[in-house]
This record gives structure tokens, C-alpha cells and sequence, in this order.
């Protein structure tokens, strides 16, 4: 289900009020701007998204490892809003010594660790799906986004639809949907076409004015 702007916005002040602003504002924007997956959001690593100089890349590749589907994509940091909200996370990191590294590089941070960290300063943990299992779930990662939502009184939506947003965004700027596969590493077309199905008109409603708009009222 879609975020509506009014969504988003009670979403960032929810954050804005939260126990650690700078974290969950930067979090918040961040699924909304990137569309990653929960678990994305859990592994992803400062060096992945920071240069060694401290600046942010402004194009990136998520790794196999934990990316969507197993498979490598790109990413872009384009947005000055996002930076700011990631350079202030990364201030409060330094602050209360959240993953210092070794040097001056990374702003003097750990670049192996997690972009995000949970309220103890650490990685957010993942749990097996079941018993033995290597296939790991983002448990603690949408508890935090699942708070932040019925905190901004959106209990019926799920973390999953702010990546849903995010995916009907790039539909609604005109992206094709094999664009939007490689930007999500979704591979099944099928999938792009349940979540667009609403955006795509009737056959009937473009017929209504179609022959109006070709040929000019009257003829």
C-alpha cells in the first residue's frame, strides 16, 4: 500500500521525535529514497555509500551478498537532503563513539560497519528464517521501521510499503519497468505489474477522449 505525502511527512516527524532523531530521520529518507529491502538497510556498509575522504558516493553498488535476489546493483546519492540527514547521523556516531575506526580516514569511523545501527550502537540483528537455516530475516530492522509507522499512526501500512512507494515513484516518473527491475533486482515482471496495476488506465478510459484529442471536437 502507497504512502500518501501526508504519510511521509507525519513518518519523518514520528522520526524527528524519536529516541535517536538523527538515525531514524536518516533511516526513513533513506528507505523512501533508495526503496532498499529491510534487510538491505541492515547489512549495507558505511564504506559502500562513504569514500575513504569522507564524502558521500554519489553512485554506489550494493554487494551480492546481501543485496535483493543475490545480485549486484547500482545506487545513487544524489538528494543534498539525504546527505545532510546522513551527515548528521554520522556526526552523532562520532559523538556518543558508535564504530570509531583506526584513523582520520572515513571520518574517522569503522567503514566495515552497518550504515545503520541499532539503539546499543551495533549492527541490527538478523535472525534464521527457521531452525538451521542460512537464510536470514531482517527481524530487528522492521521492528524499528514497524515503530517508527504506528508512531506516526500509520499502523496499516507495513515496512514493506515504503519500498512499494518507492517502486511506484519510479513508475510515475516514467521509468520502464525493466529499469525498475535492475534499480530493485526484482526479476519477475510479474511482480512490477501487481504493484503498478492501479496506475496502468483501462482500455475504455483511454478510448473516452481519444478520438476527441486526434482528430478535434466535431469531426
Amino acid at each position: 500500500m502507497e504512502l500518501q505525502p501526508a504519510d511521509i511527512q507525519a513518518l519523518h516527524d514520528a522520526a524527528s521525535r524519536s529516541e535517536f532523531p538523527e538515525r531514524d530521520l536518516a533511516l526513513v529518507h533513506a528507505s523512501l529514497y533508495w526503496g532498499f529491502t529491510a534487510s538491505e538497510l541492515s547489512r549495507l556498509q558505511l564504506q559502500t555509500v562513504m569514500q575513504r575522504n569522507g564524502e558521500w558516493r554519489e553512485r554506489f553498488k550494493l554487494r551480492p551478498e546481501y543485496a535483493f535476489n543475490g545480485e549486484s546493483r547500482t545506487a545513487w546519492l544524489l538528494d543534498a537532503g539525504l546527505k545532510r540527514r546522513l551527515d548528521d547521523w554520522a556526526s552523532y556516531r562520532l559523538e556518543h563513539h558508535w564504530g570509531e575506526g583506526r584513523g582520520e580516514s572515513f571520518r574517522g569511523l569503522d567503514e566495515r560497519q552497518p550504515l545503520f545501527l541499532n539503539n546499543r550502537g551495533q549492527a541490527f540483528a538478523m535472525t534464521p528464517r527457521s531452525a538451521g537455516s542460512e537464510d536470514l530475516l531482517p527481524t530487528a530492522m522492521n521492528r524499528l521501521l514497524r515503530e517508527l509507522l504506528d508512531a506516526a499512526g500509520l499502523e496499516e501500512h507495513s515496512p514493506l510499503d515504503l519500498r512499494d512507494t518507492y517502486i511506484l515513484r519510479l513508475w510515475d516518473a516514467g521509468l520502464a519497468k525493466q529499469d525498475i527491475m535492475t534499480l530493485t533486482g526484482i526479476r519477475r515482471s510479474e511482480t512490477i505489474n501487481r504493484k503498478v496495476r492501479d496506475r496502468i488506465p483501462a482500455v475504455e478510459d483511454v478510448f473516452a477522449g481519444f478520438h476527441g484529442e486526434l482528430f478535434g471536437e466535431g469531426h
